[in-house]
């Protein structure tokens, strides 16, 4: 403790008043910090407890000017940058797979990737992601979860008509549509015991499901009218866009106003066509799977419905497929143009107007 305090103290009197970025390796029981001084290239490390105030509280009795901390995403989320931004500090987090990597296989320990992080971001190699608030961080997870709840419903679904093929037991016709009734006839399935037992296991838990997706429902419809309700009322006025599509698209972009031009909405939710071309071939332009892969699911779904509704979507759809004749391609551009147009209908300010009809959106 002693050296490691000796080493700080020496480190800091060397650099005086030179910047210093500061570079964290975090994890649950510990932070691995690099103090890194962009002038002379100096560098200095540390390990200390994991603690947001405690970490705060150190860094601001260093005695050095700390001009930048960084650190990347991972399972301990924002809750650090939120409280080193209180205490004064300008906070970037980057994502770990936008930072740059080697070819050749080289050292990796905490401490290594903490020094890093610091001598990347002085070079202006990492660029940061936005940051959500305490407020719009919970509205996404809530989004989120209800997000994966519908998913696992699904899942039990086919799980059951499975086990029923399996079981050379008939369907009813309730669990073509899963009406209401679908339960009740399943209970009433003549099969043996054993097999009646697994049944009834499996559906509890698709009405637990259904029970918890119409309370997450409820929950967000609230959380949304609380946060977002003029912007609520102006996404979905757009044919195509429900509930469900307007709700996960303002809890992924959560400050549409951060997004200067319409490719880095396109990029961010991977939509935008990445461009593949060396000396004198022909360019080629594909979708990566990289972004936002929930939202652009669903925008993907909601540009189906967009384009069989209004003539416009339509158009522009029949325009791309009769490029090159495969509808993937094209419903992938209407989803990019319909994302623009959400964009740029939630970034533009709602006129009095929309008071009512936000209103209005949520009386039914």
């Amino acid at each position: 403790m002693v050296k490691k305090a000796t080493r700080l103290v020496r480190f800091v009197e060397a650099v005086e008043d030179q910047p210093v970025v500061v570079g964290l390796d975090v994890h649950k029981k510990t932070y691995s910090v690099a103090l890194f001084s962009s002038q002379d290239g100096q560098v200095e490390s540390y390990t200390c407890p994991a603690g947001e105030a405690a970490l705060a509280a150190q860094l601001s009795g260093l005695g050095c000017k700390i001009e930048h901390v960084v650190y990347e995403t991972g399972p301990t989320g924002f809750a650090l940058a939120r409280t080193l931004v209180a205490a004064g500090f300008k906070v970037s987090v980057v994502a770990a797979s936008r930072i740059p990597r080697g070819y050749a296989a080289a050292a990796k320990n905490d401490r290594l990737d903490a020094v890093k992080l610091a001598t990347y971001f002085a070079r202006g190699l990492l660029r940061s992601v936005a940051i959500p608030t305490v407020e719009q961080e919970g509205y996404r997870a809530l989004v989120r979860r209800r997000k994966r709840v519908a998913e696992s419903r699904g899942k039990i679904k086919q799980k059951i008509k499975g086990f029923l093929l399996a079981s050379g037991i008939g369907e009813p016709q309730s669990i073509q549509k899963w009406s209401l009734a679908a339960s009740a006839d399943l209970s009433a399935l003549d099969m043996p015991p054993e097999h009646r037992m697994s049944l009834a296991s499996m559906v509890r838990e698709y009405l637990f499901l259904l029970s918890e997706d119409k309370m997450l429902r409820a929950e967000i419809r609230t959380a949304t009218k609380r946060m977002h309700a003029e912007r609520f009322a102006h996404l979905t006025s757009v044919v195509g866009v429900g509930e469900t599509a307007a709700s996960n698209f303002l809890a992924e972009l959560f400050s549409p106003e951060r997004f200067n031009r319409p490719e880095e909405v396109t990029s961010y939710l991977g939509l935008a066509p990445v461009v593949s071309q060396s000396g004198g071939s022909q360019a080629r332009a594909r979708i990566r799977p990289v972004g936002q892969k929930r939202l652009r699911g669903i925008l993907i779904e909601a540009a189906w419905q967009w384009t069989w509704r209004d003539p416009e979507a339509k158009e522009l759809y029949n325009r791309h497929f009769a490029k090159h004749g495969i509808g993937q391609k094209a419903i992938v551009a209407v989803a990019r143009k319909l994302a623009i147009k959400l964009w740029r209908m939630a970034v533009e300010i709602p006129p009095a107007s929309m008071e009512g009809a936000a209103r209005g959106a949520w009386s039914g």
